[in-house]
Parts: C-alpha cells; sequence; structure tokens
C-alpha cells in the first residue's frame, strides 16, 4: 500500500521532504549514521547532515555516539503527538500576550491572491465558520474543482452539511458525470445548457467571492469588497430563476 499522501500530513508539522525521508530511514534501519542515511533516501552525504540537525532540534531524531561515530535514532511514532502537544501548549501560553498587544483589526477588504493549495484549504475551512442555515453559492465546474484536491473537497462538503450551511450550485452540463446528489449534504442544483461550457469556479459567500481558473497565475483570488458580493449574489440569483 502507498502510504506517500498519507505522510504529507508531517509537512504540516514543519517537516520538509528530505527530513520526512530522513526520518524514514531511521525508523527502517534502526539507527544509522549520516552516510547510510543518505545512501538509504538517495541523498548526497553533504545535503544529510542539515536535515538531520533540524530533526535532532525538533526533537524528532535523537543522536548518540557510539565508537565516535555519530549515529541517528528515530524517536518512536507514538510519542510524535506529544512533541508537537507541548509545542502547542507553548504557543497557547503567549496567546494572551498577543492579544494584549493586538489593535483592533481592520475588516480586510479588497482582493487577496492564493497561491498554495494549503492557503486554499484554509480559505475553505475559514468559511465553515458561517451561522447554521446560511447558505453558499456557486457557478462552477465539478471536474475541475475536484481535481485541485479530491479528498479534501469531499471532506469539506460533509463538513459544510454538518455545520447546517446549505449550498446552491449552478454548474456546467459535464459536472453531472461526477456531482455527488446525497441530499445530506445540503446541496441544491441546477445544470446549465451544454454550450455553456467553462473550467473556473465561482464560490459566493457572506463576506466573500471566491474565483478558482485554470487561467489565473495564482491559484485563486478572494474578493472581499461587498458591493461586489452583493452583485454577484444578484447575478447568481437572476441565473437560478432563469434556469430550469
Amino acid at each position: 500500500m502507498n502510504h506517500s499522501r498519507d505522510l504529507l500530513v508531517l509537512t504540516h508539522f514543519g517537516l520538509s521532504q528530505i527530513e520526512i525521508d530522513a526520518y524514514l530511514a531511521c525508523l527502517k534501519l534502526g539507527g544509522a549514521p549520516a552516510s547510510t542515511i543518505a545512501k538509504t533516501i538517495g541523498a548526497k552525504r553533504a545535503s544529510i547532515y542539515a536535515p538531520l540537525k533540524s530533526l535532532a532540534e525538533k526533537g524528532v531524531v535523537l543522536l548518540y555516539f557510539k565508537k565516535g561515530k555519530r549515529v541517528y535514532h528515530a524517536v518512536d511514532p507514538q510519542k510524535l503527538p506529544r512533541i508537537y502537544e507541548k509545542k502547542l501548549d507553548m504557543l497557547n501560553s503567549v496567546v494572551p500576550y498577543l492579544k494584549s498587544i493586538e489593535k483592533t483589526p481592520l475588516k480586510p477588504f479588497g482582493l487577496r491572491f492564493i497561491e498554495t493549495r494549503e492557503e486554499l484549504e484554509l480559505f475553505y475551512n475559514e468559511t465553515l465558520a458561517d451561522r447554521p442555515g446560511s447558505e453558499h453559492y456557486v457557478i462552477g465546474n465539478v471536474l475541475t474543482w475536484e481535481g485541485m484536491a479530491q479528498d479534501f473537497f469531499k471532506r469539506f462538503r460533509e463538513q459544510r452539511a454538518k455545520q447546517k450551511i446549505k449550498t446552491k450550485l449552478l454548474l456546467s452540463a459535464e459536472s453531472a458525470t461526477s456531482n455527488p446528489i446525497d441530499q445530506s449534504l445540503l446541496r441544491e442544483f441546477k445544470y446549465l445548457p451544454e454550450k455553456y461550457t467553462f473550467k473556473s469556479t465561482i464560490n459566493i459567500f457572506s463576506d466573500s467571492i471566491l474565483i478558482i481558473s485554470p487561467e489565473l497565475d495564482s491559484l485563486a483570488v478572494a474578493i472581499t469588497i461587498p458591493a461586489m458580493i452583493d452583485v454577484f449574489k444578484s447575478m447568481f440569483d437572476i441565473i437560478w430563476d432563469s434556469t430550469v
């Protein structure tokens, strides 16, 4: 079984790909010098010292000296969550001070360019804070949208429904091949005529608009301009009412 996708979660805890590879090698080897670890992961010996030093500083590997040689051992995987729990505890301890010096934030206004998948997922997750019973509106292509992060968007739909947030969607005709029809997802949708083809997706939320398009230089563009949100919402309603 290929677990490479599962292991990507480690990148969210500050590990680079070479650090992940080095940690896995330490696990498999049961402890080894840098040269053996480098050979195992197909890296140059000189390039492995910095990642191993970083892993040691993060508490993910332990450094021992045996017969004058440095030997790196992986920390028991079951102990990894506790390492990050301690870091989270330290972060929580400083939050009150940070809040005490925070200036009252201005409400975001304007355009925001989203460059990475992680930023995009965070943006979507933030929309789940909308009040239960509110509605999201979408004009889009399911195939293109899901293709960006299929597993994430599947979970997002489910989480959105759990928050009792309803969604109305105007979809391209080709979306019918992969559009879920499960009513528990609280989605109401209509398909646009086949002559209207597009790859982009527009999401209209209570306080922002998100445009995702393969034609953009950035992954997506978020618009937080109230007047434009009103216009997009009105345009959606006009198209919705005129679509069978």
